[in-house]
């Protein structure tokens, strides 16, 4: 056996995560860490997080909007 039937059976063992999961994963972090920061009382350094999460929110939307498995 060479390395490439070792490399995926390794592969298939291990739960890594494909690309759009990983953008999935990340934007429900981001909705759960919002609405925590929303509940809480506002400063500035909430402010700038919560335009932040937004932003990216929009961002990984976009993303998993246009990858070719939509």
């Amino acid at each position: 056996m060479g390395w490439g039937g070792f490399l995926d059976k390794l592969l298939g063992v291990l739960p890594i995560q494909k690309r759009r999961e990983r953008w999935k994963n990340e934007l429900d972090n981001l909705e759960k860490e919002k609405a925590r920061l929303l509940l809480e009382k506002c400063d500035q350094k909430k402010a700038a997080r919560v335009e932040y999460i937004n932003n990216r929110i929009a961002y990984l939307n976009q993303l998993l909007k246009n990858s070719s498995n939509a």
